[in-house]
């Protein structure tokens, strides 16, 4: 009898882990071994070829770029929504009706496909009807093609990701300052602590947990960004903005190349699964000490 209580939970986990194998697992297993063949649209045939696939891209300036320029938007991007997430949930975590109908209009750019925003921005940063562009005018600055121009087509995009992530870290932050005791905060304004005092001494450390977990997600999502990218500027112009999951879709549906695509796709897993795997261990050490 007690066999079987032991025995049930696993029965009830049965299901999502079928699930998982069947979504996730089986279909990279396929991945990893197309990865190691010659596999073309114009070949019928797939043959073994080796570590050639990884040879091709890794010696290929294209994915070095695309590279450089996922890291360097990853950067950029989670740099600045740390920080306007911080701020955010410090200002929502005050009682006021400010606070309570920020709640509210925050999760709007969140709730909003990924998709339709791209979309809705390159609307909004068209050269002849964009509304931006319309603001400026009115001004008596001309028109700017923000979409046409590699460093200005890399802001927008940052400014779109921005906008549209910002309120799930700043969701983490305030659930995290939720977490804090009111006691401690009560005590620092006893002992007449400023509000820097009270963050940088208080709120900071006690949120690193929350932050890290924040900074970790949004990472990961960012470095694997296909969507916003491919619906706003579609890698370009010239491939400016071309990030390591577009130039493997294009690998893929654009040059027929499966075997090239699958190998920039493990790669590109290699690499998300390396920087989680770094992040955590760096962060446990920093915050709990050594970890074995």
């Amino acid at each position: 009898m007690i066999l079987q209580k032991t025995k049930l939970p696993y029965l009830f986990l049965l299901p999502g882990i079928m699930l998982v194998l069947a979504f996730n697992f089986i279909p990279f297993i396929e991945t990893l071994i197309l990865s190691f063949k010659n596999a073309k649209l114009i070949l019928p045939e797939k043959n073994f070829a080796g570590l050639y696939n990884y040879q091709a891209i890794l010696t290929h300036s294209r994915f070095w770029y695309a590279l450089f320029f996922t890291l360097s938007f990853t950067f950029v991007s989670i740099s600045l929504e740390t920080i306007l997430g911080l701020c955010l949930g410090l200002m929502m975590n005050r009682p006021s009706p400010v606070s309570n109908l920020l709640r509210i209009l925050i999760l709007v750019p969140w709730t909003i496909p990924t998709v339709v925003t791209a979309r809705m921005w390159q609307w909004i940063f068209d050269y002849n009807l964009g509304i931006v562009n319309y603001l400026l005018q009115g001004i008596g600055i001309d028109q700017i093609n923000w979409l046409g121009k590699p460093w200005l087509a890399f802001f927008s995009i940052v400014v779109v990701d921005v906008w549209k992530t910002t309120p799930f870290v700043a969701i983490i932050v305030l659930a995290g300052l939720s977490a804090i005791p009111q006691e401690m905060y009560k005590a620092s304004v006893i002992d007449g602590a400023s509000s820097w005092q009270r963050l940088r001494f208080i709120f900071l450390p006690l949120l690193l947990p929350v932050l890290g977990v924040a900074i970790l997600f949004r990472a990961i999502d960012a470095m694997r960004i296909f969507d916003l990218v491919y619906v706003l500027t579609g890698g370009g112009p010239g491939g400016s903005t071309e990030t390591i999951s577009v130039y493997a879709y294009k690998l893929f549906f654009y040059k027929g190349d499966f075997g090239q695509g699958a190998a920039i796709s493990v790669i590109i897993l290699l690499l998300v699964a390396g920087f989680g795997y770094f992040y955590t261990r760096t962060s446990c050490k920093s915050m709990y000490g050594s970890v074995n």
